[in-house]
């Protein structure tokens, strides 16, 4: 809920003003949800980008977005009444333009902030960025447009081809696979199996697309410990025979095992157990996306509350809405997909129904506004084998369920299949 009405810019109220009340316009004159300061209007600039000019007043746009999730986190009433008491504009085009600047003149500062208590190479080349898109807005814009618009006309007579695939069920959620430019967050709570799922998606991923590289963030497990849960999974071979396994493997187990070491040698995964700061791992995901080449590289955070904020200061939420950015901007500036796992409140346990919500994710809803897709795997309390895997956020297409079998001694998940 707002409470602070004036510490609303009021660049921002005239341009919210307009986009509520002349919806149409968005057709014509784009404007960016993160161009807002105010978490509620990035939330309801979102929505109107939606819809994409269906709607023709305010009216309409009201009793809509009042069906929403959003309309019971905070007072829609008073949301637009806030709007209300903006001053008039009527140049639309320069309001949006000076929310424009005003968006990159704050990211300028605290990029330069970053610059200031971390003069890395991933902070200086993004300060650079900013204050080069805040100088050429017009020529980014419609280079960028001209660029979707032969994208888009390309995809009309060609299917698309640059998905990573991954379960086949999970790919039919998303519409084909994982794509590049998103940000997905699954959430779990500890000990449900979230790396162990990313793992084994990441497995499924690379084996159809050979020359997809992995690469893995893993801030709970060392590498050895990664490796051996993957060997598990593939061999087959009991992941508590991997702990010893010149004692604990028979000769046809260790030949097996052999074969599967050089197997996943062969393949591009690697795995960084060494960083564990927000700026450190951006500059590590810049460098080998841009090595491997976006088309061809995810990157996987294991996981969002450990990694460290590059200002030591900030609290918990700060931090893990920095971190959640940061990265958010990485899928967006070099056109990858970023895979980040996450821990859930206990409120979950707390619950009858184990199902996990939007509201569950820890410390902050930053994590829900960045992400393109969110979802959450559980498991029932009756000792069942089955995971649930859940879409609650798909930004760019439908929600839905699946069920996978997890055989925690081996750390292999397959799907469920059910008879039709």
């Amino acid at each position: 809920m707002i409470t602070k009405t004036k510490a609303i810019p009021q660049i921002e109220k005239q341009a919210m003003a307009i986009l509520v009340e002349h919806p149409e316009t968005v057709i014509s004159l784009p404007v960016e949800e993160k161009w807002f300061s105010t978490n509620q209007f990035r939330i309801l600039t979102s929505f109107i980008n939606l819809w994409n000019g269906q709607y023709h007043n305010e009216d309409q746009v009201k009793a809509a977005f009042n069906q929403t999730e959003y309309a019971d986190k905070f007072n829609v009433e008073k949301l637009f009444a806030i709007i209300h008491t903006a001053n008039e504009s009527l140049d639309y085009k320069a309001t949006f333009e000076n929310l424009r600047h005003e968006h990159y003149k704050r990211a300028i500062q605290a990029s330069a902030q970053n610059v200031f208590e971390n003069p890395s190479d991933f902070n200086f080349d993004h300060l650079m960025d900013l204050h080069q898109a805040d100088l050429e807005p017009e020529t980014h814009s419609r280079d960028d447009t001209i660029q979707a618009q032969t994208e888009l006309l390309k995809e009309i007579d060609h299917p698309m081809d640059n998905f990573m695939q991954t379960y086949p069920s999970i790919d039919k959620l998303l519409g084909g696979g994982i794509m590049p430019s998103q940000f997905i967050v699954i959430g779990a709570r500890p000990s449900v199996g979230k790396s162990s799922f990313a793992l084994n998606l990441a497995y499924s991923a690379i084996l159809k697309q050979p020359d997809l590289t992995v690469e893995i963030f893993s801030l709970e497990m060392g590498t050895k410990e990664i490796l051996r849960r993957l060997y598990a999974a593939v061999s087959g071979i009991p992941l508590n025979s991997w702990q010893n396994p010149a004692v604990r493997m028979n000769d046809t187990q260790k030949a097996l095992a052999r074969d599967t070491v050089k197997n996943i040698g062969s393949l591009n995964f690697i795995i960084n157990d060494r960083l564990n700061e927000i700026g450190d791992i951006s500059h590590s995901i810049q460098h080998d996306a841009n090595r491997y080449g976006a088309r061809h590289y995810l990157a996987i955070v294991d996981h969002l509350q450990l990694v460290e904020p590059s200002n030591q200061r900030l609290d918990p939420r700060h931090s893990l809405e920095e971190v959640s950015r940061q990265l958010k901007l990485l899928t967006q500036t070099l056109n990858i997909p970023i895979l980040a796992l996450s821990q859930l409140s206990r409120a979950v346990e707390k619950r009858d129904d184990k199902e996990p919500n939007l509201s569950d994710l820890r410390e902050t809803g930053a994590i829900e506004q960045d992400a393109n897709i969110v979802a959450f795997l559980w498991r029932d309390d009756d000792g069942s084998t089955v995971l649930h895997f859940a879409i609650k956020k798909n930004r760019n297409g439908p929600l839905g369920k699946r069920d996978f079998y997890f055989d925690k001694a081996i750390q292999k998940i397959s799907e469920v299949t059910y008879p039709s």
